[in-house]
Formats: C-alpha cells, structure tokens, sequence
C-alpha cells in the first residue's frame, strides 16, 4: 500500500476518499426533511459511490492535458471503492497490481505528487544481469525512436534486453549490433547500437535520480467533480429509495 498524506480533509496521492461528514452531506440531510431517517444511510451510500465515479470521470478527462496522449492502460489506472450503509466511505484509488507492465501506482503517483521516479522492469532487468550498477538508472538516448505517446516500444526493450544480456564481443562489433557497455573519451555508460563507424546510445546509465514535477492534479479534479454533483446525487437517490420503502 502506498503512503497517504492527508490534504485539507482527503488523501492524495494513490486515491481521494470521499467521505460522510462535511459541510456538503450535512446542509443536504437538513434540506430533506420529508425523508426518513432510515432511507438516509442508503441514499447517502449511493450518492456518494455516484460521487466517485464523477471525480473519477473527472481525473480521467484531466490525464490528456497533463500528459502526451496517454495510453488506455493509464487511462485504466484508476478504480473504485463503493461506499455502503455500514461504510460511508467510497475511495478512487490507482490500481496497485500490474498486468503484465509497470504498476500503475508506480507512474502515476510520482505524476500526482512530484518527487523520484520508481525503478522500471527495464532497470532492474539491466540490473539483475549485471549491467546496471547500484544507484544507476537508464534514460533514453538520442538514438532511441520513442513511440507517439512518448514511450519506448516494448519491443525495443525486448530486443535490447535480449541482446545486451547475451553480450559478447561480436555484439560490439557487428552491423546494426547493440551492445551495453562505456563508450568514448569520457567512457559514458549506457546501451549502443552500432550503424556502420556510427554508433548511437539507445540508454544513458546515469547515478541522477529522475524526478518529476506534479503534473496531475488528483485530488482537486475529483474534489471539484464531487461538489458539483453531490447534492443532486445524493437527492436523486433519497426521493427514489423514499419511494421504495413508502
């Protein structure tokens, strides 16, 4: 579980939490007097997982200003908590488990908070080889062709994965060869790939600890959502339960 850091009543970080008490439900319950108190705690659950799901929708339609065409699995990177009658709580959390790439939380909290960036799967793969010193981290070069939204391909990280931990001297030498190892007058480590006389650095291995600026604004999105449709939600919910237990 990510560490959590309480910001003017909701955390920020890997989730906003919205909860029962506050200004908001409370000047909405003494608004509703025709309602009986035991239809409360059921509409107060349903408008509050409604209010979730708007700040998550809200988070989500944020990520393209904030990032360069954001792919779907960081569109995906959120999910929520519903609240119930025993609960009032509900939760838009970043995921924490991983389908086969980096865990969302890992990409994208560092986005929410600033501060360094976690190790990628690349890293420590160079690292578990012995190709990556300790403290070292691997940033892309001037000879790497990113994709559109950015990124390396997952197939170059395959394919330079494949060939630096099966080394070799030949790997230095051949055509088109890519090769990890320290490279001109002031041995610059990283990831080559050699083109004829030319060789060009795919990776850079450097001990600087990449660090982000915050660039997704988490919290404030989803709180401006939940305030703009808590109210509405919430009564929607209490006339409809109203009926069903008249």
């Amino acid at each position: 579980m990510p560490r959590q850091r309480r910001l003017s009543g909701r955390f920020l970080c890997s989730m906003a939490t919205i909860r029962r008490t506050g200004p908001s439900l409370a000047d909405v319950i003494r608004d509703m007097r025709d309602v009986p108190a035991r239809v409360m705690p059921y509409a107060a659950a349903t408008a509050l997982t409604k209010a979730a799901k708007h700040g998550q929708r809200a988070v989500i339609e944020q990520m393209p200003q904030a990032f360069r065409n954001p792919v779907a699995y960081t569109l995906n990177a959120t999910r929520i908590e519903v609240a119930t009658k025993d609960k009032l709580s509900a939760r838009i959390a970043v995921k924490d488990q991983r389908a086969g790439g980096t865990r969302p939380e890992s990409f994208l909290l560092p986005e929410v908070e600033g501060g360094p960036r976690s190790e990628k799967g690349f890293e420590r793969a160079l690292r578990f080889a012995g190709i990556l010193m300790s403290g070292e981290r691997a940033m892309p070069g001037a000879g790497l062709a990113l994709d559109a939204n950015g990124n390396v391909p997952a197939s170059m990280v395959r394919t330079i994965l494949r060939q630096v931990t099966r080394g070799g001297a030949g790997q230095k030498r051949a055509a088109g060869g890519i090769f990890a190892g320290s490279v001109g007058r002031k041995q610059t480590r990283g990831v080559w790939q050699r083109e004829g006389r030319r060789i060009k650095p795919l990776f850079i291995f450097t001990q600087n600890q990449p660090v982000y600026r915050p660039r997704l604004d988490f919290t404030g999105a989803a709180a401006a959502a939940v305030r703009e449709n808590f109210a509405s939600d919430f009564y929607a919910a209490a006339q409809s339960l109203r009926r069903k237990f008249a």
